[in-house]
């Protein structure tokens, strides 16, 4: 199948562009500066210049793919909005939409208990609104929205599964997630739709 990468050069984007072109997918990666994807080189990946900021680039570039997989993410110092007008441009572009945000937030509200998520509201007080619209607009669109807790490096064993987000067990601390992890179980997800227009939550077993 094809699949689209938004979010391609941060380091879960890469992930998801490594796991997808070695289960032998046709990959389109989406970047604002694609130097920055030189090192990842396969015959099945094929790296296209796109802006959300750029009205109609991104919708060029993902045109013919099945799904888009988006770790689509900004810094304090970027503009909320990208959050928001990325999820616009793919959902009204793309047949399926697969959206990573944050647990905690959205239909995972309250799931981590009052202390810890006024914690989070406020660490991710730059960017919560737009990430609460983008999710909604994905949603909505019947695309797979992924909460995530915090993320990490650890490698993945094969212990992660989504669940849907209201079968979810609130805790006080939140489940990590290895990036590794995320990219598989999202590529898993294109590969076989198991929650489409669901909102759901990675979780992973320890081993």
């Amino acid at each position: 199948m094809r699949i689209a990468v938004l979010g391609s050069t941060g380091p879960t984007g890469r992930l998801v562009i490594a796991r997808a072109v070695e289960r032998g997918h046709d990959v389109i990666a989406l970047a604002r500066r694609p130097e920055q994807l030189q090192a990842m080189s396969a015959a099945n990946l094929r790296v296209v210049r796109a802006d959300v900021t750029d009205p109609g680039s991104v919708a060029a570039a993902i045109e013919g793919a099945d799904v888009v997989v988006s770790a689509l993410g900004i810094t304090n110092k970027q503009d909320p909005a990208i959050l928001t007008e990325g999820a616009r441009q793919v959902v009204s572009a793309a047949p399926r939409v697969i959206w990573l945000t944050s647990l905690g937030m959205g239909a995972t509200q309250g799931a981590l208990g009052a202390l810890n998520g006024a914690l989070l509201r406020r660490i991710l007080r730059h960017e919560w609104d737009a990430k609460e619209v983008a999710g909604r607009a994905v949603r909505d669109a019947g695309g797979t929205t992924v909460y995530a807790g915090p993320l990490t490096r650890k490698p993945y064993r094969g212990n992660g599964s989504l669940v849907r987000a209201a079968e979810f067990t609130p805790r006080m601390i939140p489940p990590t997630a290895p990036r590794a992890g995320i990219a598989a179980l999202m590529v898993a997800e294109a590969e076989t739709p198991q929650f489409a227009d669901a909102d759901t939550v990675a979780l992973f077993n320890s081993r």
